[in-house]
């Protein structure tokens, strides 16, 4: 299996995101091949630290960093909702007395001040209706032009978030391209260098082959030499024997030419 390329140059994430300290490690995605053999090998083991894992999934969000403290100094009522929500509590009910024309109870049907507050509820009621109404007529009379306008508004963010959206598939795009030229450019040279090593590496045992070869005839030859003679056994080759001729015949020569010359 191809090793997955480790870049010694840290990007700016790992320098600085919350994977600070962390391996960045990149593959060539565009030139890698990944059989099915290696592929089923990846993903054993893949299974295999996850069973041996203690981490479960909802123990990842402990690696983000924690959200900043909320400042409700001003909003009691969003504070009381928030330590609601944080303790777990229900949502208290919400009171539909205020929307009923209930009459006073028996015991007190002869009660005056019960009959006024049933009487101010009704009044309430009545209010409530009114501004109702009011607010369908101005929903009738202004709503059209209102919604109108904001479609608009939504039409022109929705075309800016669509740009922005067109250009950010571009920009990928146009990376994902070179990724992909670059690769397929380096993809012949590394082949070159691949082939280099392995030519390499074949000579180096041939030459490692010849060396064993030349060290074993040299074995045999020091096994084939005499044992008797001490001479041979000091200059097994006659190296000596033969500087020693060698000069003697120098000499004589060099006596003949200097009676030549006389």
């Amino acid at each position: 299996m191809a090793q997955p390329l480790a870049l010694d140059v840290a990007a700016h994430g790992e320098a600085t995101g919350w994977r600070k300290g962390e391996h960045l490690i990149d593959a060539l995605a565009y030139i890698d091949p990944l059989s099915q053999e290696e592929k089923a090998a990846v993903d054993a083991l893949i299974m295999e630290e996850l069973k041996s894992s203690t981490k479960r999934p909802q123990d990842y969000l402990k690696e983000m960093p924690a959200l900043p403290d909320f400042n409700l100094e001003g909003h009691p009522v969003l504070k009381a909702e928030y330590e609601r929500v944080k303790a777990g509590q229900p949502m208290a009910q919400l009171d539909t007395t205020r929307y009923r024309l209930d009459e006073p109870p028996l015991n007190r049907r002869n009660d005056v001040a019960a009959w006024k507050a049933a009487l101010d509820n009704a009044h309430s009621q009545l209010e409530h209706q009114y501004n109702r109404l009011l607010n369908l007529e101005l929903l009738l009379q202004f709503g059209p032009k209102a919604w109108q306008a904001h479609i608009r508004h939504l039409e022109v963010g929705h075309k800016r978030l669509e740009e922005t959206l067109a250009e950010t598939r571009k920009a990928v795009e146009a990376v994902n391209r070179e990724r992909k030229v670059v690769q397929l450019q380096a993809q012949s040279e590394m082949a070159d260098y691949e082939s280099r090593w392995a030519a390499t590496v074949a000579k180096n045992r041939e030459i490692e082959a010849a060396c064993r070869e030349l060290e074993t005839h040299l074995a045999s030859l020091r096994q084939q030499l005499p044992a008797q003679d001490s001479g041979a056994e000091k200059d097994p080759f006659g190296v000596r024997e033969g500087v020693g001729e060698g000069s003697d015949h120098t000499g004589a020569n060099g006596q003949a030419s200097e009676m030549d010359e006389s």
